[in-house]
């Protein structure tokens, strides 16, 4: 302990006074960054997916290869630009030198062409306020106003000013298309997965900002034949396109399609089936309105469940019953997709069986049971049920869908991240490809039940899990996020859990992760050695689908859940901890703490005090220690914050934190525990706010004047210690102020029941 306090006041005193992040400007990128970015991007594409491309891009990829340095570099430039129309006179940058003539170089590659008559419309929504009166001047002749908004501009230039007129003004000549944004776009969808990343990616990276799996030992295509890529690539499109379009274009963007939804091409492979299911769900929303029969045809096909629960709701509101019914049968025998198949189960009880409740409603209320906290937590529910069940002597975690996804992670984590005939594709995606793709199990089923074995011995499944927290930790991988506890967590949970309930569940996962990756409960309690999860509710919360199916899931396999309904009181065995802080200043990070003190409260009595002079490791100012007696030379020999922090962190523990003016001190608590890199959080409550309530009508609710008021000795005013104990009988009583207030309340309830039985019997 002692040596762990010593490396803490080391740290401390060497910290800089403001803390700097890593990504910041002192990386700085090379000159040309972008340029050997692209580069970096093309030799991917070349490496891993040449068997995806088409000629032109191919022919593309060529075309910039033979371009001369510079001209590459100002190619770059353009690529990264966000319009597909470029000014000419935009195009200066310093690094490169001769901008005009590097540009004729990529005009005569035939990457850029001049503004066609079928772009002038296009062109126009580019132009700036100033441009646009310039261009309607020389068209008309005539001069236009500049007070107008942009979009007016806009509207009266394409209304007064001809397509012939654009095309042969002055304006145009200065602008240039690109002719390569298309192919370019399934490079960038090859390398992304998606339309929506872009290039500034590989800086983002370099700058520290964006976290990838730099260490990434396997690459490979993202898709296995040229059919998947572009039937993924297609629908990525539609999806961009439809995005891009007002409601009142829908029909008109998807021109020839709209009434045969058969002639969509063939979604391959998972990432197009995805994708055209999220498009028809797209459509079958926007075209509710304006063609209701064909939105819910989109819906019924998009075969997703999203969709298919907003078709029955829908046909359902129009009187179609029999249509119905029929189709809630037909997903209920076939038992496909558990979260349509409980959605179906529950619309057909109520429906046409008039069932009052829905399962997820019983459930909530048929599995649950009833837990009565303080009302201090409300808004931090979770918080309260931990600390009821810790002062009972469990242990419990906040796990909700860490606990789950990081055993399954790291479990796996071989076959998800390094497996060579499934590898990754760039160190950016977000999550490996078997996940992505939901289909670990399909593919590798003879290596995830070896994988399970591990568990035939906890200690060697908990060795496992050290190895690969070891070796990976903080590596960016889209299921879990790194903490610093996790094997703390991971060793408390698998010296209690039912291992053959573990396997199952890791093995259902794994078939069907997509549906069991989240929806997990709030809390893992271990008391008396057993285990149970707790999914916590407070009034008025429900039980969304998700939960319900991992709920179940997790209890079908044998693992024990409970739901957790709160109820909000004020409970007098609850802790509270009276905090008061003397600091050099009333700023927040330019000032330090000086002193603190605590006082604890339980059942309205002191039951414990602690304090202490702090080191502020910066001068006192001489109006800081006229205000509150506390010296330069006083704090000279005091103990740093990180000295006394787990003292403090003993002393607070499962307690509310109460000041006055609770965010003044809460704040320098913040604060402090930040410079320590830990992360201080627990429930507060404020003595002015209570006071206002309680004792209204008084003119100043200063601490000072409020213990005046309510005759309270402060006998040293703006010391810690004494401020902490008037602050504490504050507290005490506004409590018994409640607590008269909620028994005259239950004493009036139960005198108006008699005379309403009576009235009743009458």
């Amino acid at each position: 302990m002692r040596l762990k306090l010593i490396l803490y006041k080391l740290l401390y005193r060497m910290r800089p006074r403001a803390s700097v992040s890593m990504a910041n400007s002192n990386i700085e990128l090379p000159e040309k960054y972008y340029h050997h970015h692209f580069n970096e991007f093309i030799q991917c594409i070349e490496q891993h997916a040449k068997k995806l491309l088409d000629p032109q891009h191919l022919q593309l990829i060529a075309t910039y290869k033979t371009l001369p340095l510079d001209a590459q570099c100002l190619f770059v430039r353009i690529v990264n630009r966000r319009n597909n129309i470029i000014d000419i006179k935009s195009l200066v940058y310093s690094e490169i030198p001769n901008c005009d003539l590097q540009l004729k170089s990529i005009q005569r590659s035939g990457l850029l062409a001049k503004v066609s008559s079928g772009q002038i419309l296009w062109w126009i929504k580019t132009l700036t306020k100033a441009q646009l009166c310039e261009l309607y001047a020389e068209s008309t002749g005539q001069p236009i106003k500049t007070s107008l908004s942009k979009d007016r501009l806009q509207q009266q230039v394409l209304a007064e000013c001809s397509e012939q007129q654009c095309q042969h003004s002055k304006l145009l000549q200065g602008y240039l298309v690109k002719q390569f944004e298309g192919d370019l776009d399934y490079l960038r969808f090859l390398f992304f997965g998606n339309l929506e990343s872009g290039l500034d990616q590989f800086s983002l990276r370099d700058l520290g900002i964006r976290k990838t799996r730099a260490k990434l030992s396997q690459a490979g295509p993202r898709f296995d034949s040229y059919g998947q890529a572009k039937s993924s690539f297609y629908y990525a499109q539609k999806i961009q396109q439809l995005n891009c379009h007002d409601q009142s274009d829908i029909l008109v963007h998807n021109a020839g399609l709209k009434d045969n939804l058969k002639s969509y091409p063939q979604a391959l492979g998972e990432l197009a089936k995805q994708g055209k299911s999220q498009y028809f769900i797209m459509m079958g929303e926007r075209l509710l309105q304006q063609k209701p029969d064909l939105a819910l045809e989109y819906l019924w096909q998009s075969n997703h469940c999203k969709g298919q629960k907003k078709w029955f709701r829908e046909q359902y509101s129009l009187g179609k019953l029999e249509a119905v019914k029929d189709r809630l049968m037909d997903v209920i025998r076939s038992g496909r997709d558990p979260e349509l198949t409980l959605f179906a189960e529950d619309f057909y009880q109520r429906k046409f069986h008039q069932a009052k409740l829905s399962s997820v409603t019983k459930k909530l209320r048929g599995e649950s049971y009833t837990l009565s906290l303080d009302e201090v937590f409300r808004g931090r529910v979770e918080r309260g049920v931990q600390g009821y069940y810790q002062r009972k002597g469990a242990q419990v975690f906040f796990t909700e869908n860490r606990l789950f996804n990081t055993i399954f992670a790291l479990t796996f984590w071989e076959l998800l991240f390094e497996h060579s005939e499934r590898p990754l594709c760039s160190e950016f995606d977000r999550l490996p490809r078997l996940i992505a793709e939901n289909s670990l199990y399909t593919e590798l089923a003879v290596q995830v039940e070896q994988q399970l074995l591990i568990f035939s011995e906890p200690k060697k499944a908990l060795a496992y899990w050290l190895k690969m927290v070891t070796q990976h930790y903080g590596q960016s991988n889209g299921m879990f996020r790194w903490s610093r506890q996790v094997m703390q967590v991971l060793k408390a949970f698998i010296q209690v859990a039912p291992i053959a309930a573990l396997v199952d569940h890791l093995r259902a996962m794994a078939k069907n992760y997509s549906a069991l990756n989240t929806g997990y409960p709030d809390l893992m309690i271990i008391e008396d050695q057993q285990l149970r999860f707790e999914e916590v509710k407070a009034q008025g919360d429900v039980i969304s689908p998700t939960q319900m199916l991992s709920i179940e899931a997790l209890q079908n396999v044998g693992f024990k859940v409970k739901i957790c309904r709160v109820n909000w009181f004020a409970d007098p065995q609850q802790s509270y901890v009276v905090v008061d802080v003397e600091t050099t200043g009333g700023k927040q990070p330019a000032h330090r703490v000086t002193e603190i003190a605590m006082v604890k409260v339980v059942n309205g009595q002191i039951v414990d005090s602690w304090s202490s002079l702090i080191n502020p490791q910066r001068a006192i100012p001489p109006f800081i220690t006229r205000l509150t007696g506390i010296s330069n030379d006083m704090v000279e020999q005091a103990p740093l914050f990180c000295e006394v922090v787990e003292v403090m962190e003993r002393f607070m523990q499962n307690s509310i934190f109460v000041a006055h003016n609770v965010n003044f001190d809460y704040g320098f608590f913040q604060q402090e525990f930040a410079r320590l890199e830990r992360k201080f959080s627990m429930p507060k409550l404020c003595t002015v706010r209570e006071s206002r309530k309680f004792f209204p009508g008084f003119k100043s609710y200063s601490l000072g004047k409020l213990c005046r008021d309510l005759h309270i000795p402060l006998a040293t005013h703006h010391r810690a210690l004494c401020d902490a104990q008037a602050t504490a009988e504050i507290l005490i009583m506004v409590y018994q102020r409640k607590y008269q207030a909620t028994q005259a309340t239950h004493s009036a309830r139960c005198q108006s029941l008699p005379q309403a039985l009576n009235q009743g019997q009458a």
